[in-house]
């Protein structure tokens, strides 16, 4: 279904156009790669936040689109959702001011420069990238412009798939009160995973190597879904590393359990059952859970899952 904004304002530049306001009736904001027969290659300064377009903007409206109920300005606390197009090389300096709902963020490996308090007000939960040439992207400028946690799907060419999360992180300004020196102190691992990164590509070994940090410094839940994101989609994991995330997961696994069985996560719970993973006590629990929840479609797939990797031994009598 084309769900592209049904107006759209935007500048036209030497190497195509630049967008200066959307509008629609949600706050999912979908940009075509073209408009009349040109690229979408910018996102202008200011095109989100509450800052008027500029007199002289051309505007391009869907048939039909001025008679929809509802159709506003899609800007600030009314967005939570941005998929920018292909060929997008620039996002202007805060561009997306003040969007505090704009929960995830697509793009692609195109987008060489983010201005300058771009996302400035927002609280990002997830980005999405679409690789089409090589391992570089603008990722490593987003996380530095973000402390929260962020889920990053990384999607490669060939199909090759990646998910990794960055935890939160923020720092503080202690005073050493005696000498009277203010020190950084530094909480949360999350600021080492945004150092995991050369030349704008993500190491995924150096990514894989703070799994202790991030044992010591995260909640059980940020770990989990840390390790389950590796475990899921492999990309580039070593063996050490598969066994190290691995060994974690089977000293947490009942809480892994319940999560995927809270979220409705088939695919997890499916994974589980692909994998090997599950034990009595951790499938038993998760069935619990579903059960209590009355999650019917989970509540068949584990008591399947169950009957047959944990068959009751038949009991033998000598006479």
């Amino acid at each position: 279904m084309d769900q592209r904004c049904p107006k759209i304002c935007y500048q036209k530049k030497e190497d195509g156009l630049t967008v200066t306001a959307c509008y629609g009736i949600d706050g999912q904001i979908y940009l075509p790669d073209e408009l009349r027969g040109e690229p979408i290659t910018a996102i202008a300064p200011y095109a989100f936040s509450d800052r008027e377009p500029e007199e002289g903007d051309l505007c391009w409206m869907e048939e039909g689109a001025e008679d929809l109920s509802g159709l506003h300005r899609l800007n600030m606390e009314a967005v939570t959702e941005i998929r920018l197009p292909s060929g997008v090389r620039e996002i202007g300096r805060y561009a997306f001011y003040r969007c505090r709902n704009l929960r995830k963020l697509v793009l692609s490996d195109a987008l060489r420069e983010i201005g300058g308090g771009a996302l400035t007000g927002c609280r990002i939960r997830e980005v999405e990238i679409h690789f089409a040439n090589g391992e570089q992207s603008a990722l490593p400028s987003i996380l530095d412009e973000m402390r929260y946690r962020i889920l990053a799907r990384l999607y490669y060419q060939e199909g090759k798939t990646a998910q990794v999360l960055f935890p939160e992180h923020y720092e503080e300004a202690v005073e050493n009160t005696p000498a009277r020196i203010l020190y950084t102190s530094h909480h949360g691992a999350g600021g080492y995973y945004r150092q995991c990164f050369y030349n704008r590509a993500l190491d995924y070994g150096k990514y894989d190597e703070l799994l202790p940090r991030a044992i010591a410094e995260e909640s059980e839940e940020t770990v989990l879904r840390l390790v389950l994101g590796r475990l899921r989609y492999p990309y580039q994991l070593s063996a050490k590393a598969e066994e190290s995330y691995r060994e974690y997961l089977a000293g947490h696994l009942k809480t892994a359990a319940r999560m995927l069985v809270a979220e409705e996560d088939m695919e997890g719970l499916r994974f589980f059952s692909e994998n090997n993973v599950w034990t009595r006590p951790s499938i038993s629990a998760a069935l619990e859970q579903a059960a209590e929840w009355k999650k019917t479609e989970i509540t068949a797939l584990l008591t399947e899952e169950k009957a047959l990797k944990f068959r009751a031994k038949k009991k033998s009598f000598e006479l």
